[in-house]
Formats: structure tokens, C-alpha cells, sequence
């Protein structure tokens, strides 16, 4: 299985760095896919590294004559005359930033595309990872919401989610560029007016709260409750106080440091929250995220901004929970307390505890890159809430 597109070169505020004359970009040689690895996990690390593989076509980038990135290409039909072509894994050593190797990398990709017919050329880029957005929204890609991506591709979008991994990789959002979609290369700052990005995301927002809604009824059903209303109300009104609460917290404290925000759902999260909750019968929330409302974006100059929403959803949720917890433990609205706590907690599990792939998607990953100690206390308080029982 191969990976999702991310790009560690660097954290570019400003327009992706410009391809150095040292930098040499060539097909992968027999015999170079172990170096090629090794250089993947020391950018992704150990456990994205067992989902590696070069895959057909692989190019290398090197640097004073050592491998020091790579990107991992595929091409598939599309029928009726076009031709697919994915970007699967893209990736350069931390000491390689700022020589424009990623740039070079991807260019050399889109080069390789024009060469293979491609027609429409995908990335699949986490969604608060501006290090690859900027890149490929500088070079005409644009992001495609799910609407967008059906009224694109029609009844091959399965073809295309599989040929782009896009199916496991929750918080990732699917780009495009191509005859489908001729987006202009994006503005080199965000205050720029960008063409290709309207609107605040509220219908994305309404459908992430139907589908947990659904995926609520889901769960009681497959845990023998059958078609109560009452519960099923009370679920669905848990889920959707988890979503809009971090929703809410994150735009507010995003909107007082003066950014313009969009909502951005996870449709391969709602997919993997649909799963669980039909094969396991346990919930999982896909919250979607909060990001600036640009293809293009400083992520050095915002990263102060984004820790604080990230802390600012995780909070919000933990003291719904901990009222929950304490609802629980009075018997006050314990129908919806109920919900509300098992909810609260598989939010924070994901959202604070595991801060590393594949769940880097989620807030604790720039929680504990901004502050480990307050990480840590809300770790703590994840841990408290999940093993301490209500009324102990």
C-alpha cells in the first residue's frame, strides 16, 4: 500500500522555493529503492515507512550527489479519452530544505505526466499541510470538495479515490488539476483573491453533521437497540455537539487572530467513521478542519494561530465531556450525557493521544510541536476522563 501525498522539505511562508542548480532530479536506478526508503522514514517516520513502496515510477532528488528526496508516481484510465495520473508519495530530508528540492521534484513529476498523456493529475495533501499545498496550488491544482470530485469524474470516482490511496487517509483532502478542472496557479500570498476557493464551507459542515447523524442510528441498530428515535436523537445530537464544539472553538479563536477560515470536511474519515460504526459498532469522529481560507498560505508565519485553534478544540471538547462525565454522575440528562461522554471521548483519543501517523490529521501532532507540557495536561485529563468512572 503506498501513502499519501506530504512534502517535509521545508515550511515555506512564502512562495515555494525555486529549483537550485545543484539540485539533480532522475528516474530511481536499480538498486536504490532501500536508500530511497530510508530517506522516506526518516521524513514520515517508522510507521508510514511499512506503507511504502516506489511503486512503477519513482524520481530521486540529489544533493551534492546523496539522495535526498523522492516523489512516487501512477497513471490510470479515466475513459472517454483522459488519463489519471497521481502523485502518491513526495518527501525530502529535513537538511535538504531551502534548496528547492521538493519544487524540482514535483515539476519533474507533472513533466512525467505530460509525457504519459495525463489529463488530469491528483495529489492527495493533508489538510493543514501547506508545505505540499502551496507547491502543487502554485502549479494550477485546486481542491476538490466531494460534490466537486463527482461532478469531475462521474461514476470512475471510486477508480480514482483507490488509485490515490484516498480511502484510508482521514484528514487528507484530493486536488486536481487538468482538462476537468483548469484551475489558474494560485496567488503567491493569501491576501491575494483566489478564484478557486469560495465560500466558508458551511454546507460541507451541515453534511458532516448528517452523516454522523447517520452513522449514530448506525451504531444503535448494530448494538441491537434497533430504531428508537429517542436514542438515536440523542447519539446524533452527541456526535454533532462534538463536531460543531471543536468547530466552533477553533474558528472563533482562528477569527479573533484575524484569519480568514474555511471548514473543510474529511469525506475518507466519514467513510472509515461509517465502517466502524456498521463492522464494530463503536463511534469515531471525523471533525474536518479549520484552515485558511486560501490555496495558499504561510504555515511559519500562521503556526502560533493554528496551535491555539488546535488547543482551542481540544478544550472545548474536553469540557464537554468532563459535563457529561458530571452529568453521568448525577443522573442530569443522562440519556444525552451518555452519548455525549462516549463521543467526547473517542474525539480527545484521537485527537490528543495519538499524534502520529496516520492520525497526524488530527490536533495532537501541532499540540505537542507547540507546547508539550500543555499537551501533556490535557493527555492527562484524556486519560482521567476515559478511566476515572462518573460518581467514583
Amino acid at each position: 500500500m503506498t501513502g499519501p501525498t506530504r512534502d517535509r522539505a521545508s515550511m515555506p511562508g512564502e512562495a515555494a522555493p525555486t529549483a537550485a542548480a545543484d539540485v539533480l532530479v532522475r528516474p530511481l536506478a536499480a538498486g536504490e529503492a532501500r536508500e530511497l526508503g530510508a530517506v522516506m522514514r526518516r521524513s514520515f517516520g517508522g510507521l508510514a515507512g511499512m506503507m511504502f513502496s516506489p511503486g512503477k515510477q519513482a524520481f530521486v532528488a540529489e544533493l551534492g550527489g546523496r539522495i535526498v528526496g523522492g516523489v512516487t508516481l501512477g497513471v490510470f484510465r479515466l475513459g472517454a479519452g483522459r488519463r489519471g495520473g497521481v502523485v502518491k508519495w513526495l518527501f525530502t530530508l529535513p537538511e535538504a530544505r531551502g534548496h528547492g528540492v521538493a519544487s524540482a521534484l514535483v515539476d519533474r513529476a507533472l513533466a512525467w505526466f505530460d509525457e504519459q498523456g495525463v489529463t488530469d493529475a491528483i495529489a492527495c495533501v493533508e489538510a493543514l499541510n501547506a508545505s505540499s499545498s502551496n507547491r502543487f496550488a502554485q502549479r494550477g491544482f485546486a481542491p476538490l470538495g466531494f460534490l466537486e470530485q463527482a461532478r469531475r469524474f462521474g461514476g470512475r470516482l471510486p477508480r480514482v479515490w483507490w488509485h490515490a490511496n484516498h480511502v484510508v487517509d482521514v484528514g487528507h483532502v484530493l486536488w486536481a488539476r487538468g482538462d476537468g478542472a483548469a484551475a489558474p496557479a494560485a496567488p503567491a500570498d493569501a491576501a491575494s483573491a483566489d478564484p478557486q476557493v469560495r465560500g466558508r464551507g458551511l454546507g460541507g459542515l451541515l453534511a458532516t453533521l448528517a452523516w454522523h447523524a447517520a452513522f449514530a442510528a448506525v451504531l444503535l441498530v448494530r448494538h441491537g437497540a434497533g430504531l428508537d428515535a429517542a436514542a438515536i436523537a440523542a447519539f446524533a445530537l452527541a456526535a454533532g455537539l462534538v463536531v460543531v464544539v471543536r468547530t466552533g472553538a477553533q474558528a472563533l479563536v482562528g477569527r479573533a487572530a484575524g484569519l480568514r477560515l474555511r471548514y473543510l470536511p474529511w469525506e475518507t474519515g466519514l467513510l472509515l467513521a461509517g465502517a466502524i460504526a456498521l463492522v464494530f459498532g463503536g463511534p469515531f469522529v471525523a471533525p474536518g478542519s479549520v484552515v485558511p481560507r486560501s490555496r495558499v498560505w504561510s504555515p511559519s508565519a500562521l503556526a502560533p494561530a493554528l496551535a491555539r485553534m488546535a488547543f482551542a478544540g481540544v478544550a472545548a471538547v474536553a469540557l464537554l465531556g468532563a459535563a457529561a462525565w458530571w452529568g453521568v454522575a448525577a443522573g442530569v440528562a443522562r440519556d444525552l450525557a451518555e452519548p455525549v461522554l462516549l463521543y467526547a471521548r473517542m474525539m480527545l483519543l484521537v485527537d490528543v493521544l495519538l499524534p502520529f501517523f496516520p492520525m497526524t490529521a488530527f490536533a495532537g501532532r501541532r499540540m505537542l510541536a507547540a507546547s508539550p507540557v500543555a499537551w501533556g495536561a490535557l493527555a492527562a485529563g484524556t486519560v482521567a476522563l476515559w478511566f476515572v468512572p462518573p460518581g467514583f
